[in-house]
């Protein structure tokens, strides 16, 4: 006999096993919506005036404007009455009853589900907007809550909403490994290894029996080695080849000497009891449900690990402890603007980390080539090439690249100034470089990367780099050296000053560079420097930096600024340099009064008095 029960089940179950479930409110016969309460405060189905009940209320803390109503019916052939007048006994006329009232207040999806067969059930949405009496009919099945938030505000504000939920769920990660003292440069590399496991349908099947005995005890040792097995089944499947396999597999070895991973018993810190192990686990499971669904996702799956290494990194303050300042995604996608990117480019990344560069490259070209599978794969294949010479970040990126849809393409662990693999570089002939080196190496130890980099590419190939900004301010003679080396034998095309903020919570000052391989630096010629300080992204509270919409169409004005050579007062300027001088936009750009706010005479007013009083002031003998 159908029971409506069931038909709740399903709807339910569909909801919490989304990826985004944690950034909903999902009510049942009531809302916990002041505004959707009074909305339906005289909306019972039964007509009476009392108060309305509808199976589930979907409502969305970012979105205040926005919610979802189903009605659930057991049986399919109460799905929809010839009239539409039977709120109480059908569902797509209770799911429309109820949104007549909540679109008083609310831009409102209503969605009808009846049958108890899940591989049955009959499904209608419709959208009515706010204040709007049209309802039009949408998808006629369940969708994920990405689509349904991008139905209501479009692709950006989804992907900020998911941006945030990736961001929420590193935090609690981070803050739960902490608790178990697991350090943070073991972190990435046990995420790195669960998800990669998960790859593996065998091991997601059963990877929860595998975490206890047949006395329900806790076998910890016993998942951790499934989970680098079975990422030896993924690897093998792959068709990885044997040398990279052996270094990946080494890395997650590593995850068996864990504290989570060692015995039945942990204790967190601080904590005086210790506790049944179950830790690997759960946080398997929440991977499983949280971040895995956003992987296979299609091009929505893009660096969705290099979004996970790059919070981890972030609030586990890994900077000062690893040396790594991981670029954030709008900027690695940026970097394919500047360079023209096409898809007959080779891409090279002399220190690619996780791979982010790698991956924006990868998904440019791919989106480029369309329906042509044949170029689609020989862009995976054989034009991206990556070297790391640690082990771990190798391990990253070679796993990112394998979840971005590729696991063949050239990435190599090793120095790459190392003569063998500079010539193996060459061999592949690259014409685009990219890259973040690490900073840890100083002023001229990064332009030495660069340097580096273009000596690989073919000539007239394009290097776009971000580094700190003393190493295009600085004049201490090793810099100087470094950059009279590059002006000798390649052009600068550009210097674009970057946001303050943009590695927070990281306190670095940045810039991008940009050159033509293998053409020297003319005398008369006018480099670009653009100061970009102001990106559209804004620092919230527990997400970090977040696009407030603005980024798409700053974007196009960098561009266009760049690309055209154009000078702009307070964002551009043309200037002749040479190594001895500073590479920056402040350097040389004239002030744009008509922009400059009480405020801001304020705040220079007053720097310029601390300054004052720091050289005043005399320190007591």
């Amino acid at each position: 006999m159908p029971n409506e029960r069931i038909t709740e089940d399903h709807v339910r179950a569909h909801f919490k096993n989304d990826a985004l479930f944690g950034a909903i409110k999902l009510d049942e016969q009531k809302t916990t919506v002041a505004k959707a309460r009074a909305c339906l405060a005289n909306a019972s189905k039964a007509l009476t005036g009392k108060i309305g009940s509808p199976e589930f209320i979907i409502s969305f803390p970012a979105l205040p404007d926005d919610i979802i109503v189903v009605e659930c019916k057991a049986d399919s052939k109460f799905h929809e009455s010839a009239d539409g007048e039977n709120p109480a006994t059908h569902a797509v006329d209770g799911a429309l009853h109820y949104s007549a009232f909540l679109s008083k207040e609310f831009n409102v999806i209503a969605i009808a589900v009846s049958g108890s067969n899940l591989a049955k059930l009959k499904i209608s949405s419709f959208y009515q907007k706010k204040g709007q009496p049209k309802v039009s009919a949408e998808a006629s099945e369940l969708i994920d809550i990405y689509s349904y938030i991008t139905r209501f505000k479009g692709e950006a504000q989804a992907a900020n909403i998911e941006s945030a939920e990736i961001t929420k769920t590193a935090i609690e990660l981070n803050k739960e490994l902490n608790d178990y003292s697991i350090v943070e440069y073991e972190r990435c590399t046990l995420v790195s290894a669960i998800l990669l496991a998960l790859q593996d349908e065998a091991f997601k099947a059963s990877y929860k029996a595998r975490a206890t005995n047949k006395k329900l005890q806790p076998t910890p040792t016993r998942l951790a080695q499934f989970i680098v097995s079975s990422i030896g089944n993924v690897l093998k499947d792959a068709e990885i080849d044997d040398e990279r396999v052996s270094s990946m597999i080494g890395e997650y070895e590593k995850i068996k000497s864990h504290a989570i991973a060692k015995s039945s018993q942990i204790k967190k810190k601080r904590a005086s009891d210790q506790e049944d192990n179950y830790v690997l686990r759960d946080i398997t499971e929440r991977l499983e449900k949280s971040v895995l669904p956003l992987i296979t996702l299609g091009d929505k799956g893009y660096d969705v690990l290099g979004r996970f290494y790059r919070e981890f990194i972030r609030y586990a303050g890994t900077d000062k402890k690893t040396g790594l300042v991981l670029t954030p995604q709008h900027i690695t996608e940026f970097f394919c603007d500047a360079v023209g990117l096409n898809v007959n480019d080779v891409v090279f990344d002399s220190c690619c980390g996780s791979g982010g560069f790698l991956i924006s490259a990868m998904k440019r070209m791919t989106e480029d080539a369309g329906a042509n599978q044949k170029k689609r794969k020989a862009i995976k294949e054989n034009q991206l090439i990556g070297i790391e010479r640690r082990t771990d970040m190798f391990t990253f990126a070679c796993s990112n690249m394998m979840m971005s849809g590729d696991g063949k393409s050239h990435i190599y662990q090793g120095d790459s100034f190392a003569g063998p693999i500079v010539a193996k570089v060459k061999s592949l002939k690259p014409t685009v470089a990219f890259l973040n080196p690490p900073y840890d190496v100083g002023e001229g130890g990064q332009l030495e990367f660069i340097e580096n980099a273009l000596s690989c590419l073919q000539p007239g190939g394009k290097l776009c780099a971000i580094v700190q900004m003393s190493c295009v301010t600085s004049t201490t003679a090793k810099t100087v050296v470094v950059r009279e080396r590059l002006l000798a034998k390649h052009t600068l095309t550009g210097v674009f000053s970057l946001p303050d903020d943009l590695f927070h919570p990281v306190g670095v000052i940045t810039c991008i560079v940009a050159f033509d391989a293998h053409k020297p630096h003319p005398k008369a010629y006018k480099s670009f420097f653009g100061y970009f300080k102001n990106d559209g992204y804004r620092k919230t509270k527990h997400m970090g930096r977040v696009n407030k919409g603005e980024w798409e169409s700053i974007k196009t004005t960098w561009l266009s600024a760049y690309v055209n050579r154009e000078k702009h007062t307070g964002l551009s300027v043309l200037k002749s340099v040479t190594a001895k001088d500073e590479w920056c936009a402040e350097a040389y750009m004239e002030t744009d009064y008509a922009k400059l706010t009480q405020s801001d005479f304020e705040n220079a007013v007053r720097a310029y008095a601390i300054h004052k009083l720091s050289l005043e002031t005399v320190e007591e003998p």
